[in-house]
């Protein structure tokens, strides 16, 4: 199974509505995931299979991985993980 990376792009505030999906480069690493929200987790997750929401520095620090340019003062983001069959 490969897991893959996404960033959820919701309207802003908790009534969002979901937008979309931004993907997220495969050339980045768990490593470098992990050390952007490891003081986050309740239980260590170095596979970052789990959600995070992001703030506006960590979009920062994201955003060379994703084509798109994203946009934290009108969405919010989440960067979530799935699995698919290779």
């Amino acid at each position: 199974m490969k897991i893959v990376r996404a960033i959820e792009v919701w309207e802003k505030d908790l009534g969002g509505a979901f937008v979309g999906h931004l993907p997220v480069a495969d050339t980045i690493s768990t490593v470098f995931l992990y050390q952007l929200f490891q003081h986050e987790q309740d239980k260590p997750d170095p596979d970052m299979k789990l959600s995070y929401m992001l703030d506006a520095s960590r979009i920062a620090q994201l955003q060379p991985y994703v084509a798109e340019q994203m946009e934290p003062d009108r969405y919010d983001y989440i960067l979530t993980a799935f699995g698919v069959a290779e």
